[in-house]
């Protein structure tokens, strides 16, 4: 009988025990379960700060390129002039409340430039001749924007420029070097537009290089 007593309490004594270790184990798989939760939306929170920043570097330099320019090019000691338009693909907005991860992601991939092209003879407003470039990728680096289309006849290469000057007296590095310091400055926040570009036009028709200067109007 006593037999009997002691073996029934060590059974009893044994469930207890099991049912202590489940509990436990329970609660250490919940505490283990939240820390994993945590850290992975910590990881989600430092990914959206990155892509906020980088997305807020790229509408910074789009807004200080927006607008419309114009300038003016020879050819055979002819003057033609030149008129751009930039416009972003996505207007900028305000939002109240902080964007997902999939919206910030929309946003860099397809945030770029709509950039519309006119040339023409100031004698003869009707000779005018243009084409529209869309989903333009600016350098964000170098500040230089690379218009090639297939539906353009012609490709322009624009730099950002610190000051207005005649582009012939310029040489390529200096205008490379003007380009970049003003991306930096864009970057920076301590210019919020641009008011000058420097271009190079290249026909498909001959090999010339035709230079250009643009003004904000």
């Amino acid at each position: 009988m006593r037999t009997k007593l002691f073996l029934l309490l060590f059974m009893m004594l044994s469930f207890v025990g099991c049912s202590d270790g489940e509990e436990g184990l329970k609660e250490q798989t919940v505490i283990q379960s939240q820390e994993e939760i945590n850290a992975q939306n910590q990881n989600i929170e430092e990914w959206a700060q990155k892509l906020q920043g980088d997305l807020d570097k790229r509408r910074a330099f789009i807004s200080a390129v927006e607008g419309e320019f114009e300038g003016t090019f020879s050819v055979k000691e002819s003057p033609y002039m030149i008129r751009v338009l930039i416009s972003p693909t996505i207007p900028d907005y305000d939002v109240d409340r902080s964007r997902t991860l999939a919206e910030l992601e929309y946003e860099l991939q397809n945030l770029n430039l709509n950039i519309q092209i006119m040339q023409w003879n100031p004698d003869n407003q009707l000779s005018a001749v243009g084409c529209v470039l869309q989903d333009i990728k600016p350098d964000l680096k170098k500040g230089i924007l690379n218009l090639i289309s297939e539906g353009c006849s012609n490709t322009f290469q624009i730099f950002l420029s610190e000051e207005q000057g005649d582009e012939d007296e310029i040489e390529e590095q200096d205008i490379s070097i003007q380009s970049r310091n003003m991306a930096d400055h864009i970057r920076n926040g301590t210019v919020d537009y641009v008011q000058d570009f420097k271009g190079k036009l290249r026909s498909s028709s001959n090999a010339m290089i035709y230079s250009f200067s643009l003004t904000r109007i």
